[in-house]
C-alpha cells in the first residue's frame, strides 16, 4: 500500500496553507502596485496644474535600481566564509517556504532602505519660452549678442519687399484699382473717359472722310449693346402692348355696346311698323280717296328706305370691326 506523504510535506504547493500565503502575497503585492499607481497619477496631475499655472513644475522622482537584482542571493551563495556565516538559519518549527519567505522579505526591506530617490533635471531651459508658450521639451540655446537694428534701413527693405509682393500679389484695399483712393472708383470714371474718348475721336469713317453721323451710330451701338437698355426697351414694348391691348378691348366693347344700341333700335323700329302696318290693314277702306292712299305709300317707302339704311350701318360697323381685329391679330 503506498504512503501519501507528499500532502504532509511543507513545501507541496499544492498544501492548503500555502496557497493561502500565496493568495495574501499576491493581494499585497496588487494593493502596493496600486497604492504607486495612484501616487503616480496625483503627481503627474500636480505637474499639469503647476504648468498650466506657469509654476516651475516639481521633478519626476527618478528611483537608483541596484545593477544585479541577485546580488544578495549570489552573495549569499557564493560570498566569501564570513557572508555564509551570516546568512539566517531556520527558526524552530519553521519549514522551508517560511524560510524562504522570510529571506525575501529581509532582502526586499534592505533594498527599500537603500533606495535613494535622486531629482534630476535635464536642463535648465524654462519651460515657458519668451512669448509665453509652454515647450514641454525645452532646449538651451546659446545666448546670441543683441544687435540693434537699423530703423531706416529695415523701413526701406520692407518698403521693396511690399512693392515687389505688389506685383503678383491682390489686396483688398485695391478693390477700387491698384494705388487708388476709395473716393474714386473704377466705375465711377466710366462715364468721364466715354465722354473724353468721344471728343477725342472725329466724326470720321474708316477710308478718313467725313461721317458726322457716326458718334450716332456708336452711341446706339452702345445702348444696344447694353443689357439694361435691352432689358428697359423690352419693358417698354411691354407696356406698349399692353396699352394698345387695351386700347383694343375698349373700342372693341364700345363697338358691341353700338351694336347693341343699334339691333335694340331696330328691334323698336320693325315693332313700331308693325304696329302701323296693323292700323294701317284695320282702317283700310276700298272708298278711301286716293289721296290718302298714295300719302300711305310715301309713308312705307320712307320706313323702307330707313331700314335699308339702318341694315347698311348695320353692315358697315360690322365690316369696320372685322377689319379692326384680323389687323390687330
Amino acid at each position: 500500500m503506498p504512503l501519501h506523504l507528499l500532502g504532509k510535506k511543507s513545501w507541496n504547493v499544492y498544501n492548503k496553507d500555502n496557497i493561502e500565503k500565496v493568495r495574501r502575497d499576491e493581494a499585497i503585492a496588487k494593493a502596493k502596485e496600486e497604492a504607486e499607481e495612484q501616487q503616480m497619477q496625483e503627481l503627474d496631475a500636480e505637474r499639469r496644474m503647476q504648468i498650466l499655472r506657469g509654476e516651475t513644475p516639481t521633478p519626476l522622482p527618478i528611483e537608483d535600481k541596484p545593477e544585479d537584482d541577485d546580488g544578495p542571493r549570489e552573495r549569499r551563495s557564493h560570498g566569501s566564509g564570513e557572508e555564509r556565516k551570516r546568512r539566517p538559519r531556520k527558526k524552530n518549527g519553521e519549514n522551508d517556504t517560511d524560510f524562504e519567505m522570510r529571506i525575501a522579505a529581509q532582502d526586499s526591506q534592505f533594498s527599500n532602505q537603500d533606495r535613494q530617490i535622486v531629482l534630476q533635471k535635464s536642463t535648465d531651459a524654462p519651460l515657458v519660452d519668451h512669448d509665453g508658450h509652454i515647450d514641454l521639451f525645452p532646449q538651451e540655446h546659446p545666448h546670441k549678442p543683441r544687435v540693434e537694428k537699423n530703423t531706416e534701413a529695415a523701413k526701406e527693405t520692407e518698403k521693396k519687399k511690399k512693392e515687389y509682393e505688389d506685383q503678383y500679389t491682390m489686396r483688398f484695399s485695391n478693390a477700387a484699382g491698384f494705388k487708388q483712393g476709395l473716393d474714386g472708383p473704377w466705375y465711377s470714371k466710366l462715364t468721364t473717359e466715354v465722354k473724353a474718348i468721344d471728343d477725342d475721336n472725329p466724326g470720321k469713317d474708316a477710308w478718313g472722310n467725313e461721317d458726322p453721323r457716326r458718334k450716332e451710330r456708336d452711341v446706339a451701338r452702345i445702348v444696344s449693346n447694353d443689357p439694361l437698355a435691352a432689358m428697359r426697351q423690352g419693358a417698354a414694348q411691354v407696356r406698349q402692348v399692353k396699352k394698345e391691348r387695351e386700347q383694343w378691348m375698349k373700342e372693341k366693347e364700345r363697338e358691341v355696346r353700338e351694336l347693341d344700341a343699334e339691333e335694340r333700335r331696330n328691334k323698336r323700329k320693325r315693332r313700331h311698323d308693325d304696329d302701323v302696318g296693323h292700323d294701317d290693314l284695320e282702317g283700310f277702306r276700298l272708298d278711301r280717296p286716293e289721296k290718302r292712299s298714295r300719302s300711305s305709300h310715301h309713308e312705307a317707302d320712307r320706313h323702307r328706305h330707313r331700314r335699308r339704311s339702318e341694315r347698311d350701318e348695320s353692315d358697315r360697323y360690322r365690316h369696320k370691326h372685322h377689319h379692326r381685329h384680323h389687323h390687330r391679330d
